[in-house]
C-alpha cells in the first residue's frame, strides 16, 4: 500500500532551495534501496523532480496558482534490479496553495451615474464591482471590502456589495451639479495588510 496525503506547494516560493513537496512511499519499502520510485505525469521531470531512492519529491520552479492551481502526477515503485513493478501506479494530485498576490480590480476605471436632485437619503445610484484574482476558498484573500475614500458626506457605499446611495437630504443642484466620488476596494476582508484597488465615480444630479 502506497503512504501519502494529498500534496500541497505554496505559491510564489523564492526560496534558495528547492521546495519540499512531499514523499511518495511504499510500506514494502524496507529502507534498503532495493525499491525505486518513478514519477511521471504533468510537470514531472521539468517542474517536479523524484530522488529515486528516497521518494522525496522538491519543486524546482516557482508556481502561480492563478496560472495552474493542481497538477496531477502518477507514481510508480519498481524493483531497482528487474523494473519489475512493486506496487500498482496510483494517480495522486498537487495543489497549488494560494498567497494573496493579487490585488482587487474594478471593472471599470471611471463609472459615471445621475441621481434625481433632492432624493431622498439612502436612494440607490449606481453599483460597482471589483474582483480579486486569488483563491475564494482559501482564507480572505479574495475577500472584498468597499469603502469610500472620497465624496462624503454627500455619498455612501455598501461595504459588501459595492452599492453606492445618497447620504444627504436636500442636495440641491442649483448649488452642486456634480460630484467625483473615489471607491476603494481591499482585499483579506478590508483588514491591515490587504492589497487594494480604486475607482472613480462621476455622479450628477438631475433636475
Amino acid at each position: 500500500g502506497w503512504v501519502w496525503n494529498q500534496f500541497f506547494v505554496i505559491e510564489e516560493y523564492t526560496g534558495p532551495d528547492p521546495v519540499l513537496v512531499g514523499r511518495l512511499h511504499s510500506d514494502i519499502d524496507s529502507g534498503d534501496g532495493n525499491i525505486k520510485y518513478i514519477l511521471s505525469g504533468e510537470g514531472a521531470g521539468t517542474i517536479f523532480v523524484i530522488d529515486d531512492k528516497s521518494g522525496n519529491i522538491h519543486a524546482t520552479k516557482t508556481l502561480d496558482r492563478e496560472e495552474r492551481a493542481q497538477y496531477t502526477l502518477m507514481a510508480q515503485a519498481v524493483d531497482r534490479d528487474t523494473n519489475r513493478p512493486l506496487e500498482p501506479p496510483s494517480e495522486f494530485i498537487v495543489k497549488v496553495q494560494d498567497i494573496n498576490d493579487n490585488e482587487p480590480i474594478f471593472t471599470k476605471d471611471v463609472y459615471t451615474a445621475t441621481v434625481p436632485e433632492m432624493a431622498d437619503v439612502g436612494t440607490f445610484v449606481v453599483q460597482v464591482t471589483a474582483t480579486d484574482a486569488d483563491d475564494p476558498t482559501y482564507g480572505n484573500s479574495a475577500k472584498v471590502v468597499y469603502s469610500i475614500l472620497q465624496g462624503q458626506p454627500y455619498f455612501s457605499v455598501e461595504s459588501e456589495t459595492g452599492i453606492i446611495k445618497t447620504a444627504l437630504l436636500n442636495m440641491d443642484r442649483e448649488n452642486r451639479e456634480q460630484y467625483q466620488v473615489v471607491i476603494q476596494a481591499k482585499d483579506m476582508g478590508g483588514q491591515m495588510g490587504g492589497l487594494s484597488g480604486t475607482t472613480t465615480v462621476n455622479i450628477t444630479l438631475t433636475d
